[in-house]
């Protein structure tokens, strides 16, 4: 059996170096291997890519590297071996070149929403560029453009966009032999389409591996993208071509313990449709105790609620499946759990009263983690009893002490409200004046009778009325128990009206009030000895006296009958009335 192990190539050389392709030469040492079947393994790397070709011949001396990017070194590494018979391979030959200057490829292009702002962000390949253009307009109105330049040195700009209108965007390259062809993406209107809720996935490999549905829209084929959930980053994506559902995502930046969240978007031939969304870690770790922060606790009863703040995702390095309390008592040990991860307190049932130790933790798939704990010593609830007694009180305390402050120092306000000042009459000398027309002449009060007939009798008031009248006859308007009656007077005579100002003991304490009920003042009387020295100045004034022994019943024999013509009854005085002015 025969076994080859051929001698490395020797003279390897770059010749017809471009912009995108290089040739490759090298020779053999020995004259048997230009008659062989060789297979040659080339190697080309440079500072972001390596790929590895190989390529068949009849004493093979060249090959062609193709898709090269300009302005870039490369490193390239040739060993061959016979395509029969093969035992080892050759040694390496290498050599290094550096590909020349054209216009830039086309630019990666992709877009990132973030604070009301919309990032676009695009992969830089190329160095020696002077700048970057990026041109964008509403595609309702694609001939308003707006441009600008952005540092060879940058590769994103954020723009203020409206999020209600759909938007163009190309962004080009521009280095010293022209500018690139642009790359255009349409920024999406912000509306409830374009979003949808992550599913859970698990990492693999330190990555993802992604599947989804084909998407009839997707007519140029589909776009991942992904970022931490909780730390300000750059989001990186991955273009699929048509055809391919399923993508295999890893990069220098994803870490452990890191919550990303992956997005599947539907390439066509205008805005980037969203299809799903997942999030995910690439490794779970156990989270750090002291997860919950402060725990707080309450005794109902016997039972006892801890409950806790909603936990940021940030402080979550694996994925919560629900928690579990448990209670430590003299070594004594019993839990509580749920098994709803958005869960913020626990209830542990029918505690003694005594002195525990409540310790949560989150459940996950690396296991129970996040300890935190917190001591809680019970009441009794005679306890509690007391308390909320020993409250009550002190709040009513404070209620009744505000409001007493309150009071006093509105006490001037409240009076006045309450119980405001009676003003005292101030008499005039019109009050005293003669009646004339339209006044009443007299009035007739019967201050002696005693039985409950009498003190139900009422004052008749003798007045003149014209307008009413047409004989100018003056009529008695006399108040009954029942009403009013009116009946014609015999005489007319005018005179004053005066009320009788003898003894107190004849006069109840009610019923005068009770006929003229006039709480604001007391009526001013004048004696007959007054009135017949009465002018139109006068001095002295005798106050309406009550009784101050309340009724006292008589004999009805030595009450007088009542004559309705006479305009005294039983009295000596009369009362001053006022009358209007004669007009």
């Amino acid at each position: 059996m025969k076994r080859v192990h051929m001698i490395a190539p020797v003279g390897l050389t770059a010749s017809a170096v471009n912009a995108r392709n290089v040739s490759l030469t090298w020779r053999w040492t020995v004259p048997q291997y230009n008659y062989l079947n060789i297979t040659c393994q080339v190697n080309v790397s440079n500072s972001k890519i390596k790929t590895i070709s190989e390529n068949f011949g009849v004493g093979l001396t060249s090959t062609v590297l193709n898709d090269l990017i300009p302005s870039q070194t490369y490193t390239v590494m040739v060993k061959c071996g016979t395509s029969q018979h093969l035992w080892k391979w050759s040694e390496w030959s290498s050599i290094k070149f550096r590909t020349k200057d054209d216009v830039p490829d086309a630019l990666d292009v992709w877009m990132q929403v973030k604070d009301h702002k919309t990032i676009i962000i695009w992969k830089m390949n190329q160095s020696r560029i002077l700048d970057h253009k990026v041109t964008w307009a509403d595609t309702k109105t694609p001939e308003r453009k707006t441009t600008t330049k952005v540092a060879p040195n940058m590769d994103r700009l954020a723009l203020s966009l409206d999020t209600t209108k759909e938007y163009i965007i190309s962004v080009t390259a521009r280095n010293i032999n022209g500018s690139s062809s642009p790359s255009t993406i349409t920024i999406p209107s912000s509306s409830p389409a374009n979003r949808a809720d992550p599913s859970r996935i698990l990492g693999t490999d330190g990555g993802f591996n992604l599947s989804w549905s084909a998407s009839p829209t997707a007519s140029c084929g589909y776009i991942v993208d992904w970022c931490p959930t909780s730390v300000e980053c750059t989001v990186e994506w991955l273009k699929v071509p048509p055809g391919q559902t399923n993508a295999s995502i890893s990069s220098k930046n994803f870490k452990d313990g890191l919550r990303y969240l992956l997005s599947i978007y539907a390439c066509t031939q205008g805005a980037p449709v969203l299809l799903e969304r997942r999030e995910g870690y690439v490794r779970e770790k156990k989270i750090q105790d002291g997860l919950f922060g402060t725990l707080k606790w309450k005794q109902q009863d016997s039972d006892v609620e801890i409950s806790w703040d909603s936990l940021p995702p940030g402080a979550q390095t694996a994925f919560i499946t629900g928690y579990i309390l448990y209670c430590l008592d003299n070594n004594n040990v019993t839990n509580f759990t749920t098994d709803n991860p958005e869960a913020t307190k626990l209830t542990a049932k029918n505690l003694k009263i005594s002195s525990y130790t409540f310790k949560v933790m989150a459940k996950t798939a690396v296991g129970e983690c996040g300890t935190t704990t917190i001591t809680a010593t019970l009441n009794s609830l005679t306890d509690y009893l007391i308390k909320a007694i020993i409250t009550s009180l002190f709040t009513v305390s404070g209620l009744l002490f505000l409001i007493t402050i309150l009071c006093y120092r509105h006490w001037a306000c409240i009076k006045q409200k309450v119980y405001p000042p009676i003003p005292k009459p101030v008499l005039m000398d019109k009050w005293l004046t003669s009646p004339g027309e339209h006044s009443c002449h007299h009035l007739h009060v019967d201050l002696c009778h005693h039985s409950e007939a009498h003190i139900m009798d009422v004052p008749e008031l003798h007045c003149k009325l014209d307008a009413v009248n047409e004989e100018k006859t003056p009529y008695v308007f006399t108040q009954t128990p029942k009403g009013y009656y009116n009946q014609t007077l015999k005489k007319n005579t005018p005179s004053p009206l005066i009320l009788p100002t003898t003894t107190p003991s004849c006069l109840p304490s009610s019923s005068f009030r009770s006929i003229f009920p006039n709480p604001s003042y007391d009526l001013i009387i004048q004696t007959e000895d007054q009135q017949s020295n009465s002018g139109p100045d006068f001095h002295e004034w005798t106050p309406l006296e009550r009784c101050s022994s309340g009724y006292q019943a008589q004999s009805p024999i030595n009450q007088p009958e009542e004559d309705l013509d006479s305009p005294l009854s039983c009295v000596s005085a009369y009362i001053l009335l006022p009358h209007e002015p004669s007009k």
